[in-house]
Formats: structure tokens, sequence, C-alpha cells
């Protein structure tokens, strides 16, 4: 369990985090750990409208060093650079590499064996 001293100093590490318009969000889960969470406006991949966009949580702990606690939150980026660029990157116009697509339809794709691979020369 987090103490509320640990807490403090969590959020006191992630208060001189800056990047973007990303807004880092210190959470308690309610069963005694903490997650990282951060959110930016961005249009809405569905519906174009500008909403707040949450990003996956990170959990934390009280024992993190402060590098770790800062190296947390820029993983916490890259990873939804990652997630980004995978809703809007098209090829004939579809997400090919969108994020959000059902596990359990992908698996059946890989049963399909629907490949690229190179010919022999």
């Amino acid at each position: 369990m987090i103490s509320k001293k640990g807490i403090q100093w969590i959020r006191e590490q992630l208060s001189e985090v800056r990047y973007l318009d990303y807004n880092f969000g210190l959470y308690d889960d309610g069963v005694g750990t903490a997650y990282l969470q951060a959110n930016f406006p961005e249009a809405d991949i569905v519906t174009g409208r500008i909403e707040q966009q949450f990003t996956r949580k990170w959990r934390l702990s009280e024992h993190m060093t402060k590098s770790e606690i800062i190296q947390t939150a820029f993983k916490c980026c890259l990873t939804s650079e990652e997630h980004r660029c995978r809703e809007h990157f098209r090829y004939k116009g579809s997400a090919v590499y969108s994020p959000n697509y059902d596990v359990d339809e992908l698996e059946k794709l890989c049963k399909a064996h629907k490949f690229d691979y190179r010919k022999e020369p």
C-alpha cells in the first residue's frame, strides 16, 4: 500500500514533467497501488470530435527512484505516440496497424496464415 507521503513524493516528481499538451495524473486504484495516466485533447478516431484521450495506465510504487518515475512518464509518452501513429497511419485508406483491433479477430487472421513472403530468386 502506498503511503500518503509516498503519493505526495511521486506527485512532486510528476509535477516537473512536460510533454506537448499532455496532463499527467496520479491515481489510486483502490487496492493500495497507484498508477500514472496521461490525457490530452485530440480528435476521436471514430467521431472526429475533440475529446480528452487517455493513455494506458502505468503502475507505480513508492519504492521507485525518481529516475524510474520520470522514465515511466517518458515511456507513457512514447507508447502513446506509437498508439497515435498506428491509429493515423493509412494504407489504401485503412488503419491497417490500428492498436484498437479485437485481439481474437487478430488471432483468427494469424491462423489464416496470410503472410507476405519474398519469392525465391
